[in-house]
Order: C-alpha cells, then sequence, then structure tokens
C-alpha cells in the first residue's frame, strides 16, 4: 500500500488480515503500510472534531480513528483483548498500570513517536497521553467488539475500578 487507503479500503484489507492464518502478523503488516502511506501527509487521514471516531465494529475487530488533544491526560483503562495503535502523526505516551487490590499502580512509561505501530496484549491497563502541542493521529484496530466487551477504567487517583463508559472517559481526562 503506498497510497493513503479510503476507509472502505481499509477495512477490507484489515479483514482479509484477521482471516489469515496469522491475523495479527497480517494486521502488524497492513497497519505498518498504511502508517507509512499516512505519514507522508500534511493533514490528518480522517478530520473530525472529537478525540475518537469509530469506523467500524464488528465481532472479530473494532477500528477506531484517533486524535488526541495535545497534553491532556485520559485515565487508566483496559481493552480486553489484544489491540495495535498506527500512529501516523505526532507522538503519544502510554502509562502500563498493575492492580494492587482495588487500586492500580503504574509500572512502565512508553513514548511513541509517529511513525511507528504498538502492539497491546489483551491484559494491559494503560493510560494516554499527547505530550506534544499539536493533535497526534492514529488507527486503532482492537481484536474483538470493543463495543460490546465488558471492560473497567478507573478514575485518575487511580482508586476506583468501574465499568467503563465513554462519557465518564472524557470526563475524567485531565489537561496536564
Amino acid at each position: 500500500m503506498t497510497i493513503p487507503p479510503t476507509i472502505e479500503t481499509f477495512l477490507a484489507a484489515a479483514r482479509q488480515a484477521l482471516a489469515s492464518a496469522s491475523p495479527e502478523r497480517a494486521m502488524r503488516a497492513l497497519l505498518d503500510a498504511t502508517v507509512a502511506a499516512l505519514y507522508t501527509r500534511s493533514s490528518r487521514w480522517i478530520e473530525h472534531d472529537g478525540d475518537e471516531m469509530l469506523l467500524a465494529s464488528f465481532p472479530e475487530m473494532t477500528v477506531y480513528h484517533i486524535a488526541l488533544s495535545p497534553r491532556v491526560h485520559y485515565p487508566p483503562h483496559d481493552h480486553c483483548m489484544p489491540a495495535m495503535i498506527g500512529l501516523y502523526q505526532g507522538a503519544e505516551t502510554s502509562f502500563s498500570y498493575r492492580r494492587n487490590g482495588r487500586a492500580l499502580v503504574r509500572t512502565e512509561r512508553h513514548d511513541y513517536a509517529a511513525p511507528c505501530v504498538a502492539a497491546l496484549p489483551a491484559d494491559v491497563i494503560h493510560s494516554v497521553v499527547n505530550m506534544g502541542d499539536v493533535r497526534s493521529a492514529a488507527v486503532h484496530v482492537y481484536f474483538g467488539d470493543l463495543t460490546a466487551v465488558d471492560r473497567s477504567i478507573w478514575d485518575p487517583d487511580l482508586r476506583e475500578e468501574r465499568r467503563f463508559d465513554n462519557r465518564f472517559y472524557f470526563e475524567q481526562a485531565r489537561p496536564l
């Protein structure tokens, strides 16, 4: 893929990747090519006002376009499924956590700069922040229906776990 894909061609290729003998390897190759093509552009692949836009949700895959606001820390949450993030503009920092009773403890920091593809395991709990001064832009692929799975979110103090709610996610986002 040498030119930026349309949403439709990307989704069709992603579904083919999932049907392959090695879905994660095929998805990684697709995202590597997509990120390389999108990185050469001066504008975002998809323009939208909010930080996220759902592109597709199927039982086997969910795809979002995420354009994180600068210097806003989004609260810890889990996905309960593997994910791949294709960052093609800007930079993002992801903090990993582990459970400590009902609370969370921060364990790692991962800094990503475009162009890159990051893989997240199914059991990761993480928060994310765009440390830059402009919106980042990424294609997020989840290996399952992220909109239908029971998952968790924590308050910024890392003490209260609750069922994930998108409204709460954005309400708990804090400027740095």
